[in-house]
């Protein structure tokens, strides 16, 4: 029987478990407004336990006018509330809100950001950098990489494509391309696309990705976006699988021939998903035939997988990157990567 003072104690005489702290982390992009709540247990990785997604598709009023229009402004306000609430709702503590390409370019996009900030009321709107999204966007995807090897993400968005390479767990680099799955994928009006637009998506995208130098190496490569995470279910394949150019190249000579609402159907893919995966795939296959890249693994996580440890490593401040150790280690870090990739 229990003494005194032992009343609901476990018997084994271990103390009970603690729930797990909660984060979330909403990326507001060009395509979608994306919610990730993830469990982070001390000295483990962060562990999803819930997303949403809301194809808002800011970048639409941006592609068409330069500027977020008020009923797309509405749309996003209301999305962004819904998913805070379900954040809350889900135990997280804390939820970092960041915003890429659409909020980046339009021309109202400080303004927008305001606004959103003050319909949802969990902290700022952070309208992301390039260099700070590449960087979230790496130490999201290579959590699983062993540190030190050498590593490349492509990240294919909405209204921009980001070429990030560098050592799994430290410093990386990048390169913004002003392209996306949205921007291409809207240049065609047909449902299959007729032959004139395919040969229109085909040349932005010859246009818009400049003559890439091979990799001097073949590294880790991860693909991480809505397109590339999304592929392997339209080839038939499960996510996370590796991906070779002929995989990628099959899917655009699949798209070329079939509507979107039949492979919508068959594979049981969002139908806005599917049709934003046809400019997608164009990108990622020119992408990776200029890098001689034979094969790419694509990876659910990313930049919210990112920012949800940055959140736990720097609180309010994770929408800043840390200070480096000096303009030494900078440079000691450029000089290395430089001798990986050429």
């Amino acid at each position: 029987m229990p003494g005194p003072g032992n009343e609901g104690r476990p018997r084994s005489g271990r103390p009970p478990l603690t729930k797990a702290p909660r984060f979330a982390a909403i990326d507001v992009g060009s395509n979608t407004i994306h919610l990730l709540v993830a469990s982070c247990a001390p000295h483990r990785l962060p562990i999803p336990v819930l997303r949403r997604r809301e194809f808002v598709q800011l970048g639409r009023d941006v592609q068409a006018v330069g500027a977020i229009g008020p009923q797309r402004l509405e749309f996003a306000s209301r999305t962004l509330r819904a998913q805070v609430d379900a954040a809350r709702r889900a135990g997280a503590t804390s939820i970092a809100i960041g915003a890429t390409q659409a909020l980046r370019s339009a021309s109202n996009g400080p303004e927008i950001a305001e606004r959103l900030t003050a319909a949802v009321e969990a902290g700022p709107v952070r309208i992301l950098p390039p260099g700070v999204e590449a960087q979230l966007a790496f130490d999201g995807a290579t959590m699983t990489i062993s540190p030190g090897r050498a590593t490349l993400v492509l990240d294919i968005g909405g209204a921009s494509a980001q070429i990030i390479w560098g050592l799994a767990g430290g410093f990386c680099r990048h390169s913004s391309l002003p392209l996306g799955s949205g921007s291409i994928a809207g240049l065609a009006r047909s449902d299959p696309p007729t032959e004139e637009e395919w040969r229109a998506m085909e040349r932005r995208v010859g246009q818009l990705i400049p003559d890439l130098v091979p990799l001097s190496l073949q590294p880790v490569a991860l693909g991480i976006g809505g397109t590339i995470t999304n592929l392997p279910r339209l080839l038939g394949k499960r996510r996370g699988a590796v991906l070779r150019l002929r995989d990628v190249e099959v899917s655009i000579e699949t798209f070329r021939e079939r509507p979107v609402t039949d492979l919508a159907e068959r594979f049981a893919v969002d139908l806005e998903r599917v049709r934003l995966c046809r400019g997608g795939a164009l990108i990622l296959a020119q992408m990776m035939d200029l890098l001689q890249l034979r094969t790419i693994r694509s990876s659910e996580r990313g930049l919210r997988d990112g920012m949800i440890a940055a959140l736990l490593g720097r609180g309010e401040a994770w929408w800043q990157l840390p200070e480096s150790d000096g303009d030494g280690a900078v440079a000691e870090a450029r000089t290395e990567l430089a001798a990986l990739f050429g």
